[in-house]
C-alpha cells in the first residue's frame, strides 16, 4: 500500500510539472522571441551611436510606464476569465472577455492620443537630457506612443486566451509579429535611412498585425465566429467593469511602481553616469529580460492554474503547484548566474565598443543580479495572488520596495556616499530583496485561498 501511495504521489508530481510546462513553454518561447526582438532593436540602434542608444533607453523607460497601465484591465481579466472557465461557465467567459476588450480599447485610445501630443513635454519634464539626445528620444518615442492602443488590445486579448489555457496561439501570432519587426528594423533604419525613427515604425507595424490576427482568433474561439455576439458582449456594464477594474487597480499600481521609479532611476543614472551610464542601464536591462523568460512563463502558468483550481475548489492542488513553481524558478536563477556574474563585460561588448559603457554595464549586471536572485518570490507568489484575484499584497510589496525605499537609497548611495552608478545598482538589488520579504509575509497568511471576486 505504501508503494502504491508513493507511485500516486510521484504521478501527481509528474502531472503538476507537466501541466506547468504545457502552459508555460509557449509563453517562454514567446518571451524569448520578444527578448530577441528587443535585443535586435538594441543592437541596431546601438550601432547608430551612444546618443541613439541612450535615447532608446530613455524612450523605453517612459513608454513602459504607459504600457504597464494595461494591467488595469488584464489583471482582472485573467482572474475572472480563468475562474469562470474553471467553473465551466462560458457565458461568463464571453461576458468578461468582451468587457475587457472594450475597456482596453477606450483606455488605450485615450492614452495614445494624450502621450503622442505631449511626447516632447514628457521627455523634458522627466529626463531633460542634452539637446541631441532629446531630439532623438522624441523622434523614437512619439511614434511608439501611436502604438499604445495596440499594446493595450494585444495585452488583453493575449490574456484572455491564456486564461483559457491556450498559450500556444499567442505564441504563434506574436512570434510572427516579432519576425516582421526584425525584418523591418534594418529596412527602415538603414535602407530607407530613417535612423532611430525606423525602429519605432517597424515596432508599431508589427503591433497592428498581431492585433488584427488575435482579434480574429478570439472571435472564432470564444464567440463561434459570430461578430454579432462579439459586439454584444463588448457593451460595457458598470458592475462587471468595476469588478475587472477593482482587481486590476491594485495590480496596475504594483506594475506601475517599477517603471515609474525606473524613470527616476534613469534620471539619476543620467545625472551621475552621463549618457554612458544611461546606455549601460538600457542595455543591461534588455539583457535581464532573458532571465525573466522562464519566470514569466511560470508566473503566468501558476496564475492560470491557481485561478482554475480555486474555481474547482482544489486548494491542495494549488499548494503543490506553487511549491514546484518555486523550485523551477530557483533553478532558473542559478543557471543565469553564470553569464551575468562571470562574463558580464563580454556580453556588454557584443552590443557596443565604448569602454566606459562596457565597464559600467558589467558592474550593473554583477551587482543587480545578486539581489535579483530573490525575485523568484515576487514572481511566483505574485502569480498566485493574481490568479486568486487578490492583487493587494503584490501592490504593497512593490510600492514599498520600489517607491518608498529604492529611490531614496539610490540617491543616498550614489550622491551622499559618492558611489555613482554603483550606488544605483546596489539600490536596485536591495529593492528586490525587500519586495521578496514583504510578499513572503503576505503569502504565509493564506488569505488568497479564501478570496471572493
Amino acid at each position: 500500500m505504501g508503494r502504491n501511495l508513493l507511485n500516486i504521489t510521484d504521478k501527481k508530481f509528474s502531472d503538476d510539472i507537466k501541466r506547468i510546462f504545457m502552459l508555460s513553454w509557449p509563453i517562454m518561447i514567446g518571451m524569448i522571441l520578444q527578448s530577441l526582438l528587443g535585443t535586435v532593436d538594441t543592437y541596431f540602434i546601438a550601432k547608430l551611436g551612444t546618443n541613439e542608444a541612450a535615447a532608446a533607453a530613455l524612450s523605453n523607460s517612459a513608454s513602459s510606464v504607459i504600457f504597464v497601465i494595461s494591467t488595469l484591465v488584464t489583471a482582472g481579466t485573467i482572474a475572472l476569465v480563468s475562474r469562470s472557465y474553471g467553473e465551466g461557465d462560458m457565458d461568463l467567459v464571453r461576458k468578461f472577455s468582451g468587457q475587457s476588450f472594450t475597456l482596453s480599447l477606450i483606455l488605450g485610445l485615450i492614452l495614445s492620443i494624450i502621450c503622442f501630443l505631449n511626447s516632447e513635454a514628457i521627455i523634458k519634464l522627466i529626463f531633460n537630457p542634452e539637446p541631441t539626445v532629446a531630439v532623438l528620444t522624441e523622434k523614437y518615442l512619439s511614434i511608439i506612443f501611436i502604438g499604445t492602443i495596440f499594446v493595450f488590445l494585444n495585452s488583453v486579448l493575449r490574456t484572455i486566451l491564456q486564461a483559457l489555457g491556450d498559450t500556444i496561439t499567442p505564441l504563434i501570432i506574436f512570434g510572427i509579429s516579432n519576425v516582421i519587426n526584425a525584418i523591418l528594423d534594418p529596412l527602415f533604419m538603414f535602407t530607407f535611412h530613417f535612423g532611430i525613427k525606423g525602429a519605432a515604425i517597424a515596432t508599431v507595424i508589427s503591433m497592428i498585425f498581431s492585433c488584427i490576427a488575435i482579434i480574429i482568433v478570439i472571435n472564432r474561439k470564444i464567440y463561434g465566429s459570430s461578430l454579432t455576439q462579439f459586439i454584444l458582449n463588448m457593451k460595457l456594464k458598470l458592475e462587471d467593469s468595476m469588478r475587472i477594474l477593482k482587481i486590476g487597480g491594485f495590480a496596475c499600481l504594483q506594475q506601475l511602481a517599477r517603471p515609474i521609479t525606473g524613470i527616476f532611476m534613469f534620471s539619476l543614472v543620467y545625472a551621475v553616469g552621463g549618457r554612458e551610464g544611461t546606455a549601460a542601464f538600457g542595455i543591461g536591462g534588455q539583457l535581464f529580460n532573458y532571465t525573466f523568460i522562464f519566470l514569466v512563463g511560470l508566473s503566468t502558468a501558476i496564475s492560470i492554474m491557481v485561478g482554475q483550481g480555486l474555481g474547482r475548489g482544489d486548494i491542495d492542488g494549488c499548494d503543490k503547484i506553487i511549491k514546484e513553481g518555486l523550485k523551477l524558478a530557483a533553478f532558473n536563477m542559478i543557471l543565469f548566474s553564470i553569464p551575468y556574474l562571470i562574463f558580464p563585460a563580454g556580453i556588454m561588448r557584443f552590443f557596443i565598443n565604448d569602454p566606459l559603457v562596457i565597464k559600467t554595464g558589467a558592474e550593473y549586471l554583477r551587482i543587480v543580479y545578486i539581489g535579483l536572485i530573490f525575485v523568484v518570490y515576487p514572481t511566483i507568489y505574485g502569480g498566485v495572488f493574481q490568479g486568486s484575484g487578490d492583487t493587494f499584497p503584490p501592490m504593497i510589496s512593490s510600492l514599498v520596495a520600489n517607491v518608498v525605499l529604492k529611490l531614496p537609497i539610490a540617491y543616498l548611495l550614489s550622491r551622499s556616499f559618492n558611489m555613482g552608478t554603483n550606488g544605483v545598482w546596489t539600490a536596485v538589488a536591495l529593492s528586490v530583496v525587500i519586495e521578496a520579504v514583504i510578499i513572503i509575509v503576505y503569502f504565509k497568511t493564506n488569505r488568497w485561498k479564501e478570496k471572493i471576486i
